[in-house]
């Protein structure tokens, strides 16, 4: 019983369920603004996204990046945003659109990766650097994700909205996002 005590009062199980929880009412958000009827499954894959991977991902991540880089002052802080920017990053983006084609069983898993995964990135530097700089200048450890997780729910809106329009991701591309 300790055992499940200490898991479910982790702060990393607490993220975890936030996150899951912010990427799975992005989803119910997005059905209403797009007039769709309810969707349970693509409900469960987004919590799935947030609860099992990208919860947990980041905060194991941002004890490895406070381990290495640690401190809150601004120089720190920018070197904290750089190397998410270069590094998981652009893994988050690319594994974001992989594992929702995995959960939807589609034979063609990589494809809308390969196609959403640049466009995706790239706007998200404009919202995520700002908001990453906040994160490592004035957010304690602890709450790292669960700042990350209400940032994300703005985030996660765009995501829903990114794999569910191919018209936005064209226009992405008009934009100048090239990906060849």
């Amino acid at each position: 019983m300790n055992v499940i005590r200490g898991i479910l009062g982790s702060h990393l199980f607490r993220n975890a369920v936030f996150v899951g929880s912010s990427y799975a009412i992005s989803e119910c958000a997005q059905q209403k603004v797009f007039g769709e009827s309810h969707d349970t499954a693509k409900i469960l894959r987004m919590a799935i996204w947030g609860f099992v991977f990208y919860g947990p991902g980041n905060y194991g991540w941002y004890k490895v990046l406070d381990r290495f880089l640690p401190g809150n002052t601004v120089k720190t802080a920018m070197k904290k945003v750089l190397l998410e920017k270069v590094t998981v990053s652009p893994f988050w983006c690319y594994t974001f659109f992989a594992v929702q084609s995995l959960l939807e069983g589609k034979s063609e898993v990589l494809s809308e990766a390969n196609e959403k995964a640049l466009p995706t990135f790239v706007i998200g530097l404009s919202f995520w650097i700002p908001a990453q700089t906040l994160n490592f200048l004035l957010v304690p450890h602890v709450y790292r994700v669960v700042y990350l997780g209400a940032a994300g729910f703005v985030w996660a809106n765009f995501l829903c909205l990114m794999k569910r329009n191919n018209v936005f991701t064209r226009a992405v591309y008009q934009l100048g996002v090239e990906t060849g």
